[in-house]
């Protein structure tokens, strides 16, 4: 009937460019896997609107002859990969419709050189038919401009977001290729003005990784975060990771690469919430950037147009790895938390004029004294054990107490500076971490109620908490019905003292709720802990001795996790001499 036809070339570019460029960062992507993929070792971008009026590519790598130039604007051309093997990728691309489905969608001109040609050469495609190879001027390396991106399709230029969106997003590209190749040199204009130059590291060395996560990231994320390693059954698993402390509104700052090549792989994002669970608040995101090295026969990564997923041969080993590395590293970092609450809290100090110190004086009478509600001791106040724990920082890292200010924080003193912790979100969670360990050996101790407690719930929230009465008992909780409309307490851990009973129910009720039928024990033990330690913790307001301090502080350098609270708030901030220096002006 002749109703099957076959599609007009530039038809079927524009199809293929749908795949693979959605915007212009997909375009800045592509290009500068080509120039990685040639073994540049310096590489320059340029945009201009947000890379709708030009993107411009340039780099010292091994460049195309003349030949080259007359087939890499055709379809399925490629130099990524030989014969017929589609499963050992080596290579950043091997789609060959990237540069004619740009071609198709854009203007673009190419010049390249290679060693041995004695001349560079120029193509371009225009509406999207190429012009004649001409002699151009170039000596190193490729140069590429895309200009008037989606001009001939209206309908995605409407779709692009605002030039600055755009930007942001080609930058992103950039950053995450830049960090996989500190090897490499990346520079960056936007509307004419340098954006950054990431100078490359020469060594070749694992530090040279750090020094450009320093020049990506800053120092912030440098003194926040830890260095993780593991390496077994062909898998090797490398990166930094930030402390629980250091985290994010989105999970626009997690970086993750396999085989260097960046992904945006939901396997591998849900590892990473796995890993950090019970850590930092449900609705926040840690900071991390992260390297999976595997072979490629364990590996399809052709899952997705643009790669920004993959499949792994053997995915539950990799969350698997991901989890325990992550996890035990934050475990052994010991008391350390995020360094940017230290530059909050100067920042939020405020240097008063000496005339305004002296208004405020005399405010203060015998009649009308400040109360700053001070618990105070020092060395002067019979600290005992402060020597020691001031002068051995190695092993008494958060130092001696010296004051419980306003019956919620307490300062101590160290020979670097000063701490000041959170008293309740400390002992959250040494009540939790204590908990998890009971429960994961089986050995929760309890104690008995002289006089149970009767908690009234309506008849389906009864059956609900009841149907989860043996979980609770692993956990020291226990209740049994007593009617259709409420529940008795008998028993609680050990762990746990002036406890609200009722809300602790109602609190535990909800995550079970949430759950429904699928409600595990041992995948919400964290929230669930959480919840309980939360109820039981010494609370704001409880006036605490300076042996009572000092104890909460040598427990906080024992307990895994200790520098975050369940909800991923610090439990402490340091301040260091250098900083109080510089309150003062003295730095």
């Amino acid at each position: 009937m002749g109703i099957i036809k076959k599609l007009d070339d530039n038809l079927v570019n524009q199809i293929a460019a749908g795949e693979v460029v959605e915007r212009p960062a997909s375009v800045v992507k592509e290009l500068l896997e080509n120039s990685i993929d040639a073994s540049a070792s310096y590489i320059e971008v340029a945009i201009t609107e947000g890379g709708k009026s030009l993107i411009e590519v340039v780099d010292n790598g091994v460049g195309m002859d003349k030949e080259d130039l007359m087939v890499c604007l055709d379809r399925h051309a490629t130099s990524k990969i030989s014969g017929k093997d589609l499963v050992n990728i080596n290579t950043f691309g091997f789609r060959g419709e990237a540069l004619p489905s740009i071609g198709s969608i854009s203007d673009i001109k190419i010049d390249s050189f290679t060693k041995g040609d004695p001349n560079g050469w120029s193509i371009s495609l225009k509406n999207g038919n190429a012009e004649v190879i001409e002699p151009s001027s170039i000596r190193s390396g490729t140069k590429i401009r895309v200009t008037d991106l989606f001009d001939r399709i209206p309908a995605r230029l409407k779709f692009l977001k605002t030039n600055g969106t755009e930007t942001r997003h080609c930058t992103e590209v950039i950053k995450f290729l830049a960090m996989s190749h500190p090897d490499i040199s990346f520079s960056f204009s936007v509307d004419g003005n340098k954006k950054f130059y990431w100078e490359k590291n020469e060594s070749g060395l694992s530090e040279d990784f750090e020094k450009r996560f320093l020049q990506i990231m800053g120092d912030n994320f440098i003194t926040s975060s830890l260095k993780v390693s593991y390496r077994r059954e062909g898998l090797e698993l490398s990166g930094m990771i930030g402390m629980p402390t250091y985290n994010k509104a989105t999970g626009r700052e997690q970086y993750l690469f396999v085989n260097k090549r960046p992904v945006k792989d939901r396997m591998l994002m849900g590892a990473l919430r796995g890993a950090y669970k019970g850590l930092i608040s449900h609705d926040r995101f840690p900071v991390v950037i992260l390297f999976i090295n595997i072979s490629p026969l364990e590996l399809d990564v052709n899952v997705h147009p643009t790669k920004s997923e993959v499949r792994f041969r053997n995915s539950s080993l990799v969350r698997s790895v991901i989890v325990k590395t992550i996890r035990s590293s934050l475990a052994n970092e010991g008391v350390k938390t995020s360094a940017e609450f230290a530059d909050k809290m100067i920042s939020s100090f405020k240097v008063l004029p000496t005339n305004s110190i002296s208004s405020q004086n005399s405010n203060v009478t015998e009649n009308n004294p400040i109360d700053m509600n001070f618990s105070p001791s020092s060395k002067s106040f019979n600290n005992e054990g402060f020597e020691k724990f001031f002068d051995d920082e190695d092993h008494f890292p958060l130092g001696a107490a010296l004051v419980q200010f306003n019956d919620t924080y307490i300062i101590s003193e160290t020979k670097n500076g000063l701490i000041l912790i959170d008293q309740h979100a400390a002992h959250e969670r040494l009540v939790l971490e204590k908990m998890r360990k009971g429960f994961l050996s089986n050995n929760v101790k309890t104690q008995i109620l002289l006089i149970p407690e009767i908690i009234n719930l309506n008849e389906e929230h009864v059956s609900t908490i009841v149907m989860q009465k043996s979980n609770l008992e692993r956990l020291g909780l226990f209740i049994e019905e007593l009617d259709k409309g409420s529940v008795v307490v008998r028993e609680h851990p050990a762990l746990l003292n002036n406890i609200d009973y009722k809300k602790l129910i109602k609190d535990l009720l909800e995550e079970i709720l949430e759950f429904g039928n699928e409600f595990v024990l041992s995948e919400r033990l964290d929230s669930v802990c959480g919840n309980l330690a939360c109820h039981s913790s010494v609370r704001a307001g409880r006036r605490l001795s300076i042996e009572e301090m000092n104890a909460l502080l040598r427990d906080m350098e024992n307990t895994p996790n200790s520098s975050q609270c369940n909800h991923g708030r610090p439990t402490f901030i340091k301040l260091a001499i250098k900083d109080i220096e510089r309150l003062f002006g003295r730095r």
